[in-house]
């Protein structure tokens, strides 16, 4: 049998199943490959069109705010108080150059607000060389300054000037004077260079280029996001009459530039994008494609080791059900569809099972009955006992019209033989059994008052889900009531308390009941150690005693001792695993 299951031929298992993986993975492998460049490409041209649509956008935007701003200047350079100051200075007293200077600060700073990239909007009277500013407020300059901002108006080749190293879109008044003739006022609007700058980074963030503000013909003014600017291409000499826009698009160290040039306003905006930015998705693709194959390898391996090794999970099936049928556990199956020599070794195995099973069914499988049937016995027992004291005492309330208490006492009731009659479920988890135990004690502190108390004290959550036979506790607790308590005219006690250790757990269950001697003690304790069953008056102690051995072994059940409030003390030990794992794993 070895020989023919290790021997290695076409007919073999993992021969098969390694064959099968390759037919999957390699077509798999080339057409992730395929997707992978194919995806890579698309990438870049879809990065490269984002970034030319955003500069196109912000290309548009730059140019509405500087047209708006230039028709501003414009507008107000014919404005009738910007206008007739200058002409009505010798007839004015000085009172009223004041007030029409105020006044047309007060234009001025309207203009500013019109746009955020005016950052200050200056008139100069040279006659009186006076200056109006939004930021510096109304003050006397020398022919110097005004003559010098005056001097640049047109030096970039649009509408936009630059003086101190600060744009300016300007306008004389009248305009069309010899530029040494002074001026009746010179109106002029700084753009604001953080606010352009600020708009450049963000789109710049946003499209991950650097981007480039240049003005003039031969990029005498440059505002860029990145230091030092990076090299530029000088604008095109001549454009096609029909257009006045140009696009240029062109490689210069190691970066992709698209370049927008408007030839009436004389000003161009330029996107850099590094290589590095542009080719990372062909990047990251390259690496996710060697991944897939360093991947695909490391698979391929795997699998065809792990199919080598493919016939050590049913021997170890096989294994662990020899060593469950060793510990006793006879009745487990492996379910299994194989047709191959494990298929024929798991029959066998289950064949075997089910023939040592039927032999010794009779004499183990009786005694677990025997515990079910004596814990029905003594439901049996107890459940008309206890309903007649409970009708009792339900028409004790109602002589007295404890409306209330009898809807209480009723609920209670109702919860309790709920759980007594639920046959079909012969274990449940602590916690309901604790609960159950808790109806009972509830039940019987309605019915004897204050005459008895009970202290239980709350169980840890990780033990609550231990599994236990169903009618542990409440027997337990019925002794105490009807053999220590229930004579006491008052100061009854009933106290429940847990004790753990790192495979046990001990619920202890103690009164103060006086009626307990010494002789009584030991003859409980011999009955619990030697499994006696008879017919006095604990019998549910020793079959609650029977069923947790049977269900957990020897080590567990029933210890009896003197409590030290006086009265008897129950000791009910149990595993903290509460179950045990069924025998066998399926080979599916």
């Amino acid at each position: 049998m070895k020989s023919s299951i290790l021997r290695w031929n076409r007919h073999s298992i993992v021969h098969k199943l390694l064959v099968a993986f390759l037919l999957v993975v390699l077509p798999l492998y080339v057409l992730g490959v395929s997707i992978t460049f194919y995806s890579s490409n698309q990438m870049q041209a879809e990065v490269e069109r984002a970034n030319e649509s955003k500069l196109r956008f912000y290309y548009s935007h730059l140019e509405f705010e500087l047209q708006r701003i230039t028709r501003l200047v414009a507008e107000y350079s014919i404005d009738d108080t910007l206008a007739s100051l200058s002409a009505r200075l010798p007839i004015m007293s000085q009172y009223e150059v004041d007030n029409n200077l105020n006044n047309i600060f007060t234009k001025l700073r309207q203009i500013r607000e019109t746009s955020p990239y005016i950052a200050d909007v200056v008139y100069f009277l040279p006659e009186i060389n006076k200056e109006v500013s939004v930021q510096e407020g109304v003050r006397d300059v020398t022919q110097q300054d005004w003559q010098g901002l005056a001097d640049t108006m047109g030096n970039l080749g649009g509408q936009v000037s630059v003086y101190k190293d600060e744009l300016y879109v300007l306008r004389r008044n009248p305009f069309n004077l010899d530029p040494k003739v002074p001026p009746n006022f010179l109106l002029g609007i700084k753009l604001s260079n953080p606010e352009l700058e600020l708009r450049l980074k963000e789109f710049a963030v946003s499209g991950g280029s650097n981007i480039t503000l240049v003005f003039g013909d031969n990029n005498e003014y440059v505002l860029s996001t990145s230091e030092p600017a990076p090299e530029l291409m000088p604008n095109p000499e001549r454009l096609p009459e029909e257009e006045t826009v140009s696009v240029q698009r062109y490689q210069m160290n190691d970066s992709f530039h698209y370049s927008l040039y408007d030839r009436s306003d004389h000003f161009r905006l330029t996107a850099s994008i590094p290589n590095s930015i542009l080719r990372k998705p062909i990047r990251i693709f390259t690496v996710m494609m060697w991944l897939l194959t360093l991947l695909s390898l490391i698979i391929v391996l795997m699998f065809s080791v792990w199919s080598f090794r493919a016939i050590h999970r049913p021997i170890s099936i096989l294994i662990r059900g020899f060593e469950k049928a060793e510990q006793g556990q006879t009745g487990l199956h492996i379910t299994h569809s194989r047709k191959d020599e494990f298929g024929y070794l798991y029959t066998r195995f289950n064949d075997m099972l089910r023939r040592l099973h039927t032999l010794i069914e009779e004499n183990y499988v009786q005694r677990i009955r025997t515990g079910e049937a004596e814990l029905k016995h003594l439901q049996s027992q107890i459940t008309p006992h206890f309903l007649y004291n409970s009708l009792f005492s339900i028409k004790q309330m109602a002589e007295v019209e404890n409306v209330e208490l009898i809807k209480e006492f009723s609920d209670y009731l109702g919860q309790y033989f709920r759980y007594m009659t639920r046959d079909f479920a012969q274990e449940v988890t602590l916690r309901q059994e604790l609960d159950h135990a808790l109806v009972y004690l509830a039940i019987q502190g309605i019915r004897f008052g204050p005459r008895i108390q009970a202290e239980v004290d709350e169980i840890e959550p990780d033990c609550s889900r231990i599994h236990v036979p169903r009618v542990l506790l409440q027997p337990i607790i019925e002794n105490v009531f009807e053999h220590a308590l229930q004579q006491k005219p008052s100061g009854g006690l009933l106290r429940m308390k847990y004790e753990q250790t790192n495979d046990t757990l001990t619920i202890r269950i103690e009164d103060n009941g006086d009626a307990l001697t010494e002789e009584a003690l030991s003859r409980l304790q011999q009955q619990l150690s030697r499994q006696e069953i008879t017919k006095s008056e604990i019998t549910g102690l020793l079959n609650v005693n029977q069923r947790l051995r049977i269900r957990f072994g020897a080590p567990y059940g029933l210890q009896v001792e003197r409590s030290t409030l006086g009265g008897l003390c129950v000791k009910v030990k149990i595993p903290r695993e509460g179950e045990t794992t069924d025998a066998a794993d399926d080979d599916r």
